[in-house]
């Protein structure tokens, strides 16, 4: 397995907005390779992160370049292999890779993500199985820990760090609305804040107002003159409040991943300036031992979904074994005589079964034994059948000896019956 990935930390949240309107195609483009079996892509405005179940022998320059043939300018992908992909998925499902720690709106976007590429015949079982086995570990993590409420908090914490005391007289201007601007009111609204106002440059500010019975205001300078507190949900990647708008002292809170209010603003004098990184500061050491116990279940989760996909590797040979058998059943079922079987009859056929799926067994034993490898031969036999290698098999005596399943030897059959088996 393999991870590409763009992320907000790493990459930058412009280099996000970037990548995203670009990697519509990416699966099916990859899928086309035949190193690929499958493909899983998830597209946020925080992340790109392309999932590869690939052959051994898949290159990553090769990858890399399919991978980056929409672009003008490529991108520099951070890439996990094997295991560390693994985790990075499990974590990226459970909201440890997030800005705020514990958000859930990412799992129902990975599940989305696996659910389109069911849907396009994109995915493979391996990922299918890896995916879905991230979302049951988030999903537990969610239940065993309290980091649900960490991201739930973060508006809560913000607005508790600004120092306003008089929340119910004060009048506040959200400016944006981005993803936590609903929360921001509610937020408000709880604390008694009747005044709230609402602007935005992308024309969706008075829409946001009617649907959240707001003041919209159109002009920015406007909405900033006598407010106590801006809070600000953009997050475009460029600072929307510069040292310029700053009118006297002045609250700010600054909830985007990228500021929306520039890092000169927070010099001025008799102006304070909250943004994620001190939210997130202040919520850790209340989280600490949460923090922990979802580590510890992302490294069971993990450990449990490779000893899932490391058995799917036997698979075809365990499908070949019960054909081979199966074969063998149908031909013997064949040779019964056409009349009211008897007991003989009974015990004949399936003695003759016995004999057919012992002789390769027996024969390679044989071999064994002439090459020196008797132990090794014993020690695949205890873990194939469960009997004992402590035991000295003469292969010379084999013939005679019964087998602990069946209780037959080889001999049980007349000479002319163990031919016709053989």
């Amino acid at each position: 397995m393999r991870v590409f990935s763009i992320q907000h930390d790493r990459q930058g949240l412009p280099e996000v907005e970037r990548i995203s309107p670009c990697v519509d195609d990416v699966a099916s483009r990859l899928t086309s390779l035949p190193e690929v079996n499958g493909a899983v892509v998830l597209n946020t405005c925080n992340r790109v992160e392309v999932l590869l179940d690939t052959t051994g022998e898949a290159s990553n320059t090769r990858l890399r370049a399919a991978l980056n043939t929409a672009f003008d300018t490529p991108p520099v992908w951070d890439l996990y292999l094997g295991e560390a992909a693994l985790g990075h998925v499990f974590r990226v499902a459970a909201g440890l890779d997030s800005m705020v720690v514990g958000e859930r709106e990412i799992a129902g976007q990975l599940r989305r993500a696996l659910a389109a590429a069911q849907q396009d015949g994109s995915t493979s079982l391996p990922l299918t199985i890896a995916v879905d086995e991230a979302l049951k570990t988030s999903r537990r993590i969610a239940r065993e820990t309290a980091l649900e409420s960490a991201g739930r908090s973060v508006v809560s914490v913000g607005l508790d760090l600004m120092g306003l005391d008089d929340w119910p007289t004060a009048t506040v201007t959200i400016v944006g609305t981005g993803s936590y601007a609903g929360a921001v009111v509610a937020a408000l609204r709880a604390r008694g804040v009747a005044h709230i106002r609402v602007h935005s440059a992308s024309g969706r500010g008075s829409a946001f107002a009617d649907s959240h019975d707001l003041n919209h205001v159109a002009a920015l300078e406007e909405a900033l003159a006598g407010t106590d507190l801006v809070v600000t949900c953009r997050g475009l990647g460029s600072p929307v409040i510069e040292v310029a708008h700053v009118q006297g002292p002045q609250r700010f809170l600054d909830l985007s991943l990228q500021r929306d209010v520039a890092p000169e603003v927070a010099a001025l004098v008799g102006v304070r300036v909250v943004d994620l990184a001190s939210i997130q500061n202040s919520i850790r050491p209340c989280f600490a031992d949460d923090t922990r116990r979802a580590e510890a279940l992302v490294e069971a989760g993990v450990a449990e979904v490779l000893m899932k996909l490391r058995s799917r590797i036997v698979d075809p040979a365990v499908v070949g074994l019960r054909q081979a058998v199966m074969a063998l059943v149908d031909d013997e079922a064949a040779r019964l005589p056409q009349r009211p079987l008897t007991h003989d009859d009974a015990a004949l056929a399936l003695r003759r079964l016995a004999t057919r799926l012992l002789h390769i067994p027996s024969t390679r034993a044989r071999m064994a034994a002439e090459q020196g490898r008797t132990e090794e031969y014993l020690l695949a036999m205890a873990e194939l059948f469960g009997i004992g290698a402590g035991e000295v098999v003469d292969p010379e005596a084999m013939e005679s000896q019964h087998c602990p399943v069946t209780h037959l030897a080889v001999n049980d059959l007349d000479s002319a019956d163990a031919q016709e088996a053989m």
